[in-house]
């Protein structure tokens, strides 16, 4: 925009004019500058008020990662570290305490039981012992122990008593339920005649003789065994079944039953098993006792 001349008619018109747009642009440059000025203000304290945040969320954050880290390596912490077993070595303490009682206790009963018998000398010196258990106060047999070669045992049905049969002597001895040992051997053979025959003088001079042998419980009071009797001194003898009552120690063969080859198998319900010849046979302990 050109000057006016100052002798135009329109000058002074013109220069309030240009006056006016010059303040007009002026205050719009003011205005234009206040207001940058204005959101530069606002901005920068949005910026800062930002940035402090931002700095209080990082630091929250931070004192957030902080504890969780420290919350995972308390944890870990715990899981590494050695638990206190004080407690628990107590218990196992006790506990095997407890468990050191009880095998005690169970040895200590084991070696009662073990140690509950009574001393036996046999034919041949040996010292066996009988063990048994207590039980109510009676005496439960259960086994000897040494036995020697050719020596066996039986128990009653009641197991009240143990029946000891030497093969080598051919003795049979009774321990009854009172502990007490009883000879049932049939010691000598009286002949018709009225001449009495020891065991030790047949078996002397007959070698191989039998004279009490595979010797049986067949109830609590009598013994079912094999024996020759009553022949000796001829050839071809035959065995036979002999019941002796243990009260009173009285012998009975039963003659009806014999054979070359004659063996007492075992008791059972329904009787006494027998092996006669190859035979096998069973008799009743009613005819065993009556016969």
């Amino acid at each position: 925009m050109g000057k006016p001349s100052i002798f135009s008619k329109e000058y002074e018109r013109k220069m309030k004019r240009r006056k006016r747009l010059v303040s007009i642009f002026i205050l719009v440059v003011l205005v234009i500058g206040v207001a940058s000025f204005t959101a530069t203000k606002i901005n920068f304290k949005n910026d800062i008020k930002d940035k402090v945040s931002s700095m209080f969320t990082k630091k929250s954050n931070k004192n957030k990662t902080l504890t969780s880290n420290d919350k995972v390596n308390n944890d870990k912490e715990a899981a590494t570290k050695p638990k206190d077993d004080s407690n628990k070595d107590g218990n196992k303490q006790s506990d095997s305490n407890v468990s050191k009682d009880t095998s005690k206790n169970n040895n200590e009963e084991k070696k009662q039981d073990e140690d509950k018998y009574i001393e036996v000398t046999l034919g041949s010196g040996t010292v066996s012992k009988v063990f048994y258990d207590e039980v109510s106060g009676a005496k439960k047999y259960k086994y000897l122990d040494p036995i020697d070669s050719g020596v066996n045992f039986d128990i009653s049905p009641s197991q009240n008593s143990i029946l000891i049969n030497e093969v080598n002597t051919q003795q049979m001895k009774v321990i009854g339920s009172d502990g007490q040992q009883k000879e049932i051997t049939k010691t000598s053979y009286v002949t018709k005649d009225g001449r009495t025959f020891s065991r030790e003088s047949i078996m002397k001079q007959y070698p191989g003789y039998l004279w009490s042998v595979n010797a049986k419980f067949i109830d609590d009071n009598h013994v079912a065994y094999v024996s020759q009797l009553p022949w000796f001194g001829v050839p071809d003898l035959y065995s036979y079944i002999w019941i002796v009552d243990i009260n009173s120690g009285e012998h009975k063969a039963l003659m009806n039953i014999k054979a070359k080859s004659l063996t007492i198998s075992n008791l059972a319900a329904d009787g006494l098993h027998i092996k006669a010849d190859d035979a096998e046979k069973v008799i009743t302990v009613q005819q065993l006792i009556s016969g």
